[in-house]
């Protein structure tokens, strides 16, 4: 296996569970929204939400969702930090279109916050849909996953589906 093996194996687990949340409800400006006895609550965008009951999440962006995916398999937040790669890589990063690798490296902490800084900020744009969002799900994990089985994702596959 490649020396990213782990980063491939943990972005499919991310990015499966990252789409059952976004199908069950999507979000624009807010990570989250809540579901709490006084009635939804939104949570502001922080990587780390103050008091933040994961059981009661109804509805997520796409970091929020990428972030709930990987709470649901890990308690450990960096968990969620090769998806947050492989769908940044996947909607930004020319350099994957000639089979590069689809998660890539780690980063350091800066670059992986402007990141996820970029992903939200396409998630918010006002003619974003769920369906927009599920299909970037979508092209990340074929990325990945024809990766892992047999090389470069076909041209054909790196159509763009969404702009930024």
């Amino acid at each position: 296996m490649d020396t990213y093996g782990n980063r491939h194996e943990d972005a499919m687990v991310v990015l499966s569970a990252t789409r059952g949340v976004i199908t069950r409800g999507w979000v624009q400006h807010s990570w989250y929204l809540t579901e709490t006895k006084s009635g939804p609550r939104r949570f502001p965008q922080r990587f780390f939400p103050a008091r933040l009951d994961r059981s009661q999440v109804v509805a997520a962006c796409l970091v929020g969702g990428v972030m709930q995916g990987a709470w649901q398999v890990s308690p450990k937040p960096e968990y969620a930090c090769p998806a947050i790669d492989a769908l940044w890589r996947t909607l930004f990063d020319a350099s994957t279109a000639g089979g590069a690798d689809p998660v890539g490296p780690p980063v350091p902490p800066i670059v992986r916050a402007a990141r996820v800084r970029d992903l939200t900020t396409w998630n918010d744009r006002p003619y974003r849909t769920a369906d927009d969002v599920v299909r970037l799900l979508d092209l990340a994990t074929a990325r990945v996953t024809s990766q892992r089985t047999s090389g470069p994702v076909p041209q054909r596959h790196l159509t763009p589906v969404v702009q930024r």
